[in-house]
Order: C-alpha cells, then sequence, then structure tokens
C-alpha cells in the first residue's frame, strides 16, 4: 500500500476529487446512522441539521437507520440544495413524495459484516466542513487523478500502484 501525506495548504486542489468521489475504507454491514455517528464520528445533531440530501447508490435516503452500507456502494451527501430538485431530494421534506419511485428502499440481501470500501462524494458547504477530517484518517484516489493534481511530485514519481491513500494533516499511527 502507497501512502501520501498532502501538503497542507493543498486542501482547496482536493475539492474535485470529493465531488467526484473518493475511496473510504469501513465497517460494512452498518447502517447509514451508523457510519456517520459512529464510525465517522459525526454528531448526530450535524448530521440532522447539515446533511440535508443523502443518495446511497444514487438513491435518495430518508430512513438513515435501515439504508445498510454495503462494499462497493457509493454515498454522496450535500447540503440543503437550492430550487425544486433541492426541494425534492431534501431528506425528510414536503416534496419528497414526488420521488417515492426512486427512494431508496433496504433489500431483503444479507450483506454480512466486515471490511470494504467506499465510494463517497461531497457537495457544497460539506466539503469544506467535513473534508478535512476524511483527509486526516485517509482517503483512497486512483494515482492518475494524485499526480495530475500534484505534476511532478517526488513521492509520486515512482509509484506504481493504481491507488493510493492519501492523508492530510494527521499522519497515520504505525
Amino acid at each position: 500500500m502507497t501512502t501520501f501525506h498532502a501538503p497542507d495548504d493543498a486542501f482547496h486542489a482536493f475539492h474535485p476529487l470529493f465531488q467526484q468521489g473518493v475511496g473510504i475504507t469501513i465497517q460494512t454491514g452498518s447502517s447509514l446512522e451508523d457510519l456517520l455517528c459512529c464510525q465517522w464520528n459525526i454528531d448526530r445533531d450535524y448530521v440532522m441539521r447539515r446533511i440535508s440530501t443523502l443518495f446511497l447508490d444514487s438513491k435518495p435516503v430518508d430512513d438513515l437507520p435501515s439504508a445498510m452500507v454495503h462494499d462497493g456502494a457509493t454515498l454522496a451527501l450535500s447540503g440543503a440544495m437550492p430550487g425544486l430538485i433541492g426541494a425534492t431530494m431534501r431528506r425528510g421534506g414536503v416534496l419528497a413524495s414526488f420521488r417515492n419511485g426512486i427512494t431508496y428502499c433496504e433489500t431483503a440481501e444479507e450483506q454480512g459484516d466486515g471490511r470494504g470500501r467506499i465510494t463517497l462524494k461531497l457537495f457544497n458547504l460539506l466539503i469544506n466542513e467535513l473534508g478535512p477530517q476524511f483527509l486526516a484518517r485517509g482517503i483512497w484516489v486512483p494515482r492518475t487523478r494524485l499526480t495530475a493534481l500534484f505534476p511532478g511530485h517526488p513521492d509520486l514519481e515512482a509509484v506504481t500502484d493504481s491507488e493510493i491513500k492519501v492523508y492530510m494533516h494527521v499522519r497515520p499511527a504505525t
């Protein structure tokens, strides 16, 4: 596994990566609520107030305790979005009934517990508010995307791994 410690002043460069999606290692088989509040230690009040739009595998989520996160899932988190689309996609919003056909519903498939990786996408104000804590814990980024951000960086020149674990501010415990 290759790790890269990004320069502390380069956070702005990661904004597009968070929007495109970064890899995050998680404990699978838990609810979305457990992932956010227990595994990632995001305050429940923050989750309820600030993360107003959540998509799990491209489907809007209203019921965080019943939505189960599995290996390979894609999770998109956003603050409030403007307009009719934003109001319709907002968790528990008055217009949420307009999207009943696409709203996330847990299937009966048993996923099992274990370590896995998901793709996390962050949008708008959540990039600045949550992005630093994910970088402190480490995010997985394809080598090609990382070398495009830091062309010619000596720590990346000899890397052959297809994905690199990236840290910023806090170095991982050894």
